[in-house]
């Protein structure tokens, strides 16, 4: 039985191979699901934690034999991508940008008939601060070495996408999320370095009875503040290395909250490679914080998308601060997502 077929299946894992089905005329091989993943300490490229959390992008996708490529998404319905892989210099939207780099990439090591057909579905909106790329990027890399190899092992194909797929314009943090969305953020936390994943530490939400939620504007706001100077950004540098290393400690002896709390420490810390919107969310972590959240940060890139870990009784009282802090500051109500750790990415069955 497919995953169409299968009632019990989440919706999201039904509809997508059905839209596959139904766009290209044949059922998909596979289903693989890649959570997205989030930066707790550290500055992009040296030693820090990432983590994955529970919302996913899925992808259905089969083999061809023809050397084309061909993408569709549920996000975006009139719009889809057909390519030769083994060709360069195309011209490709930056929703699709993340699958056609790694297919093109492990298409070098692949025969010239090698091609792939996929239609996609990203669970967060581009302003959740998130980087789409390193999830279509895991689950692209999944499905085309099932399909034409070459077969590797967790910390092979990372460092193998690391090496090869080229940097996505949505984070300055691909490799590091890459690797939390390979290993998964299911109650652990991943050390990483300029290399690669180092070790893991605990990270038990669950039983800490603790949520994500990403707090994401509905407007632009206020200007963003301007970028830190060379002297700022090499202490603000330093000083985030040192923070990661006491997270590291706390999540090691299960001090959780005492760990996350350094997120708020982080945020205002004015991380180098972390966007420049801290002015925008200043206000969000304030509020959050004030209402009962353990640790906020900017989620990443250049939005004013917030990431704050909080405990779940408290979900509808921080709700209402920030609507409430929103509202004194004449904008729009945010939209708020909660979730817990994400699992690795992996086929669907």
């Amino acid at each position: 039985m497919s995953l169409m077929d299968q009632r019990d299946a989440a919706p999201v894992l039904r509809v997508v191979p059905y839209t596959f089905a139904q766009a290209f005329g044949y059922a998909p091989a596979g289903v693989w699901a890649a959570p997205y993943a989030l930066r707790l300490s550290g500055v992009p490229g040296r030693n820090g934690i990432v983590t994955a959390v529970g919302w996913q992008a899925v992808i259905a996708a089969a083999p061809r034999t023809d050397g084309l490529l061909r993408v569709g998404s549920l996000n975006r319905p009139g719009d889809a991508v057909e390519i030769a892989i083994h060709e360069t210099g195309h011209e490709v939207p930056s929703w699709a940008a993340p699958i056609v780099d790694t297919a093109h990439a492990l298409g070098r090591v692949a025969g010239p008939q090698a091609g792939i057909d996929i239609v996609l579905h990203a669970d967060l909106p581009e302003a959740a601060g998130l980087a789409p790329s390193a999830p279509l990027s895991c689950a692209t890399a999944l499905a085309w070495t099932a399909f034409h190899g070459p077969q590797l092992a967790v910390a092979a194909l990372d460092a193998l996408l690391r090496n090869v797929v080229p940097p996505p314009s949505d984070t300055a943090d691909a490799d590091a999320l890459r690797s939390a969305v390979l290993y998964g953020g299911d109650e652990r936390a991943l050390l990483v370095g300029p290399a690669g994943p180092t070790g893991e530490v605990p990270l038990e939400l669950n039983a800490a009875g603790l949520r994500v939620m990403l707090v994401i504007p509905r407007d632009k706001g206020v200007p963003h503040t301007p970028m830190a100077s060379v002297v700022e950004s090499l202490r603000g540098a330093r000083d985030e290395t040192e923070r990661a290393q006491r997270m590291e400690a706390f999540l090691r002896d299960r001090e959780l909250p005492r760990g996350l709390s350094l997120l708020t420490a982080s945020h205002l810390s004015r991380v180098p490679g972390y966007g420049t919107g801290w002015a925008e969310a200043d206000a969000t972590v304030d509020a959050v914080k004030l209402a009962g959240a353990v640790g906020a940060r900017l989620a990443g890139g250049g939005g004013s998308a917030v990431a704050a870990f909080v405990p779940g009784s408290l979900l509808p009282g921080i709700r209402a601060a920030v609507v409430n802090a929103f509202r004194d500051r004449g904008r729009l109500t945010p939209r708020f997502l909660t979730a817990s750790g994400g699992p690795a990415a992996a086929p669907v069955t």
